[in-house]
């Protein structure tokens, strides 16, 4: 592939569909040092506000980053979720990723107050409390920290083993093995800084950002099921929302926007 300098398209967008197309087939792998921006020039016969361009706009994209002083590098592809009510693991599955999972912590509490108004406990109630680590393809992504109330999951304490949860989805337990209807969820994000804990579980550098996103789901009955934290990498995450206003031009039915 060369630049075309016959066509309408800029000559930095050609550039950088040439990169971009390198790095979607594999010519160029994942923390891969780019060629100088001399080299570049050299090679594609641009000007260096050209090279300038291209790169910039596959930085932006979050296809390539920089390192000062040391040169552009190849970033890692990062997961976009789906736009619906699912778990880490169809997210995980969605984009061919093999999620996995490790049982930090799971045990019945007395959750702290935000947790029980969120569940509508009562003042004697207990909680389920699951921490775990997610994974994909092996590489840590997210850390999870949830309450589940004992009145929905009481009668199945037996099911709820850390072998059990460190083995499956945790929305499939509740659907598959214990009958539960899962309904609708809020959700908020937030971008945050890592803090001490964070960064040694998901194996990041300190002060890197992360996505903090909080999670209250309900069942069909309109009961409270989970109230959680998820706590994403910064570098391999981001969260995508697909938004419609009216109906589209061949006329079907947007849908309610998301």
């Amino acid at each position: 592939m060369a630049i075309d300098r016959q066509a309408s398209t800029p000559l930095y967008i050609q550039l950088k569909d040439m990169i971009a197309a390198e790095i979607r087939e594999g010519a160029l792998q994942p923390g891969a040092r780019l060629r100088s921006e001399a080299e570049l020039e050299r090679t594609h016969r641009v000007s260096r506000i050209t090279v300038r361009q291209a790169l910039g706009a596959l930085v932006q994209d979050g296809d390539l980053y920089r390192v000062p002083g040391k040169g552009t590098y190849v970033a890692v592809p990062k997961v976009a979720p789906l736009a619906a009510f699912t778990s880490f693991s169809e997210n995980m599955a969605a984009q061919g990723l093999t999620p996995s999972y490790r049982v930090l912590s799971v045990a019945w509490v007395a959750p702290p107050p935000a947790a029980r108004d969120e569940l509508a406990l009562g003042g004697g109630e207990q909680a389920l409390r699951l921490e775990r680590l997610l994974l994909a393809n092996g590489e840590p992504m997210c850390l999870q920290d949830g309450y589940y109330p004992e009145r929905a999951l009481g009668a199945a304490r037996d099911l709820l083993t850390p072998e059990a949860l460190g083995a499956t989805s945790l929305y499939r337990l509740l659907e598959g093995r214990l009958g539960l209807r899962l309904w609708k969820a809020e959700e908020t994000v937030e971008p945050a800084i890592a803090n001490r804990e964070e960064v040694r579980q998901l194996g990041i550098a300190r002060e890197t950002p992360v996505l903090v996103v909080r999670r209250r789901s309900y069942l069909v009955s309109g009961d409270p099921i989970e109230t959680v934290k998820l706590v994403f990498r910064g570098d391999t995450y981001r969260y995508r929302v697909d938004l419609f206003r009216g109906d589209p031009p061949n006329g079907r039915p947007a849908g309610p926007a998301t």
